[in-house]
């Protein structure tokens, strides 16, 4: 079985050809709801990203692959909503812009202003940073030792935003196996 995924943006179409007589059915969903204590308890060392000109992640010394997270200002729109997901809650939607990554769990809820306005605790700002792109990754269901290359964090981001989650394509290939194995 999958995990239940909500999602405002997943389209996924499966056919098979009319010739086999089989109708496609997901699979059932678990029952379990994932929260990021389950995903991402374990990663505490975290390491600010480097130099956009610095080489890949690899010579730099992470403790997991491709743990590092963005640094830099947040944008009003970012500000608009509450970012920050406690350890007994599902992570915020994993999205492809390294600006829009969810709010490490630690972090205290932002403070309401006003419709669409929050601000971060006063003298707790240390505290909101980024997930890492591993952090992302883990919450997509990618295994550990699954690295994502590249040169600028920006598109580890991105190339972890736009993943079908991996757990889901698993399941989702395996029904479609066992369809054309029956």
């Amino acid at each position: 079985m999958f995990p239940k995924i909500e999602s405002e943006s997943l389209l996924l179409i499966i056919g098979y050809h009319r010739d086999l007589k089989k109708k496609f059915e997901f699979p059932k969903p678990q029952d379990s709801n994932l929260v990021l204590k389950d995903a991402i308890w374990d990663l505490w060392r975290e390491k600010p990203a480097r130099e956009s000109n610095a080489e890949t992640y690899d010579e730099v010394n992470l403790s997991a692959p491709n743990h590092e997270y963005m640094n830099g200002g947040f944008s009003s729109i970012y500000l608009s909503r509450n970012r920050v997901r406690s350890w007994d809650e599902p992570s915020f939607t994993i999205q492809a812009g390294e600006r829009h990554a969810p709010i490490h769990p630690p972090a205290p809820k932002m403070e309401f202003i006003s419709q669409n306005k929050r601000i971060f605790v006063s003298g707790q700002e240390s505290k909101y940073r980024r997930l890492s792109v591993r952090e992302c990754a883990r919450i997509q269901t990618f295994p550990d030792h699954y690295i994502f290359k590249y040169k600028n964090i920006a598109d580890g981001y991105k190339m972890v935003g736009n993943a079908v989650p991996a757990n889901f394509a698993k399941h989702v290939a395996q029904k479609i196996m066992f369809d054309l194995k029956t």
